[in-house]
């Protein structure tokens, strides 16, 4: 993966900064049955939770009040009526808790949910526990 965009943006009030990090193209689709469907496996969530690890903002000043992330994916498949879909994993970190969500195709949804759910709860769980061994080695 490589990065797209690195932005910081500080709140209109200027009082909190939102460090915003765009990468591309995470190789996390197979070919399926009836296109490309998302894969999650062992190898894709080490090397977004290195990325992660590599990002997190604790050494910059100011501290960012949150980082979010945004991998996608470098296929590209179809829902139901046509239209495009690319799929994205999104992360934001805000104080030492991390909230992911996906985008993904109505057809992934009905094959994949089950894999998703427990891929975005380990991931999670994974990124906190990055988190906490940072800010403790800080």
């Amino acid at each position: 993966m490589k990065v797209l965009f690195d932005e910081t943006y500080v709140s209109n009030d200027e009082k909190r900064t939102s460090r915003n990090i765009w990468y591309g193209y995470a190789d996390m689709s197979v070919d399926g049955e009836y296109g490309k469907v998302i894969c999650l496996n062992e190898d894709l969530m080490c090397s977004l939770c290195e990325i992660v690890k590599n990002d997190i903002s604790i050494n910059d000043t100011p501290i960012p009040a949150e980082t979010n992330w945004y991998f996608y994916g470098n296929a590209v498949t179809q829902d139901a009526i046509g239209d495009n879909i690319r799929p994205t994993i999104m992360v934001r970190e805000r104080d030492g808790e991390f909230i992911t969500n996906f985008n993904i195709s109505d057809h992934d949804f009905a094959v994949n949910i089950d894999a998703i759910l427990l891929f975005k709860k380990d991931f999670e769980n994974r990124l906190k526990s990055i988190y906490e061994v940072q800010v403790n080695n800080v």
